[in-house]
């Protein structure tokens, strides 16, 4: 197994950020983005008890009868919404399931990826307590992604709300995940394969099992453990292409773990479909990727369609 040596993931703590806009927080975000792509973060904010609430939901939608979770399968809504079988996604391990939810947001938008805004929730209607657990915690990581983008954009010498006041009904989607273990799992199994997020930003939570390793120099692993009480973010491919490549979009995967099962909660983050992506600012090299504005839902919309889930 390839890992980095002395590669390490910032922490910022965004305290200073939340309460004063703090320049030089926002500084050292973008800088650790342009970096690896990837933070730590602490002061965010978040309620301790949001977060135990929506691993606790995940566990006991998991742990559920095979007849309850297949009345949760994505085949009954589309795009994913529900539940997701181990073994379905193809290219990324057989080892872990997936539960998808969308933030419930009114919408009037009838432009290109529609139809994806008005996929329908998958909702376990044994669980009472899972419905309200998951809804807090959306709202919790929406408030959060658009600190976090508030402040990427100062970082960036763009006004504050540049991204912000594009996220009216921002694209917010949650995912709740459970790696089973392989006791016969070799050092470099994978539960996910190497990949980038579609979105804007993503928000990751972690139990202390661990897993999460980030492509960095020279194709070298770098380990991303938990650290109790913070949440690892990313750039998703969206806020590459805003940047101009700027941000970019590291590859990441996760290790299959051999003893313990594993839980986690993705949200992913991006603008509302009706906007306009344009690249701001110059490429990074002469021979940098060309960008070509399309909007949100367009983009979206190619993405599901030839990428999937």
């Amino acid at each position: 197994m390839n890992v980095a040596a002395g590669e390490t993931i910032d922490v910022i703590d965004l305290a200073a950020w939340r309460t004063n806009a703090d320049e030089a927080t926002a500084l050292r975000l973008v800088e650790s983005f342009q970096r690896t792509g990837f933070a730590y973060v602490t002061g965010h904010g978040v309620p301790g008890d949001t977060v135990a609430g929506v691993f606790d939901a995940s566990r006991q939608l998991f742990h559920q009868d095979a007849e309850a979770l297949d009345a949760l399968h994505y085949r009954h809504a589309s795009n994913y919404h529900g539940y997701v079988p181990a073994g379905v996604i193809p290219g990324t391990g057989s080892f872990h399931e997936i539960y998808d939810t969308g933030m419930e947001i009114a919408t009037t938008y009838e432009g290109p990826g529609a139809f994806m805004r008005r996929v329908p929730n998958l909702w376990p209607t044994d669980l009472p307590g899972f419905k309200p657990a998951v809804q807090r915690y959306q709202v919790a990581m929406r408030a959060l992604c658009d600190e976090i983008l508030g402040a990427i954009s100062t970082g960036l010498g763009l006004p504050t709300d540049f991204f912000t006041i594009r996220c009216a009904e921002p694209h917010a989607q949650m995912r709740l995940l459970h790696y089973l273990p392989r006791h016969d799992a070799p050092d470099d199994a994978l539960s996910v394969g190497r990949h980038s997020d579609y979105e804007a930003v993503t928000i990751l939570a972690q139990d202390n099992v661990g897993g999460l390793q980030v492509c960095g120099p020279d194709e070298q692993w770098i380990n991303v453990p938990p650290i109790e009480g913070a949440f690892v973010i990313n750039a998703g491919d969206m806020l590459t292409f805003w940047t101009n490549g700027r941000m970019p979009a590291t590859p990441h995967r996760v290790l299959t773990p051999r003893t313990e099962e594993r839980y986690s909660v993705a949200f992913f983050y991006g603008t509302s479909y009706d906007v306009l992506i344009e690249p701001i600012g110059e490429p990074m090299t002469d021979e940098a990727q060309e960008y070509a504005p399309i909007t949100t839902g367009a983009y979206m919309e190619k993405r599901f369609t030839e990428d999937g889930i």
